[in-house]
């Protein structure tokens, strides 16, 4: 597990239909959320994909893309074409509407990996995070038994296999706080003070 490649995936292919409008692009004091999503996962890993066909910030115009498995859809479409796509590595996914996130946080969640384990959901008051969150080789197959049988909720990863359940120590909680409307971006504002 140690010499297996780390790679960073962000999802951008949402219809963000609760924002009303597209996530990624939404500016914060740090720049557009899937640039501060992007910022804190660079660093930890070995190399940086953006999983969708969502459009996406000039500055991340040079990144590499894969796009969603067409066989499945939301989030699950972005983690299996990361997963089918390079079959023998680890991967951290995030989601692109993390205001928070740090690379303490994304570091934090790499240390929890455990051999013999097919992901690292972080739980959060009793919630499991698939969507910063790190993903083996061996989830892979769980997922495409999930969808087979129609299931397209990453949720189902814990019920059906090894997951380290990790709750992340006082001060990163917060970095799992995604914005899905309006409300919750007032929250980030008002607590930036911008």
């Amino acid at each position: 597990m140690t010499s297996r490649r780390v790679l960073g995936g962000v999802l951008v292919g949402g219809a963000s239909r609760r924002m009303g409008r597209p996530k990624q692009f939404i500016e914060t004091v740090a720049g557009t959320l899937i640039e501060t999503v992007v910022a804190a996962l660079e660093p930890e890993v070995e190399e940086m994909i953006l999983l969708g066909e969502g459009a996406v910030p000039s500055a991340l115009a040079d990144y590499r893309r894969l796009p969603d498995a067409d066989d499945c859809r939301g989030p699950i479409a972005g983690v299996l074409s990361a997963l089918r796509s390079t079959p023998d590595a680890s991967w951290v996914i995030a989601a692109c509407d993390l205001p928070r996130v740090n690379a303490r946080a994304v570091r934090w969640l790499i240390d929890q990996r455990i051999p013999g384990t097919t992901a690292v959901f972080p739980s959060i008051k009793g919630y499991f995070e698939p969507l910063l969150a790190v993903y083996e080789p061996s989830a892979r197959k769980c997922l495409e038994a999930a969808i087979a049988d129609g299931e397209f909720s990453l949720q189902v990863l814990p019920a059906v296999s090894e997951v380290v359940k990790a709750i992340p120590p006082p001060g990163l909680e917060r970095c799992w706080f995604n914005v899905n409307e309006p409300s919750d971006l007032e929250t980030v504002v008002k607590e930036s003070g911008c």
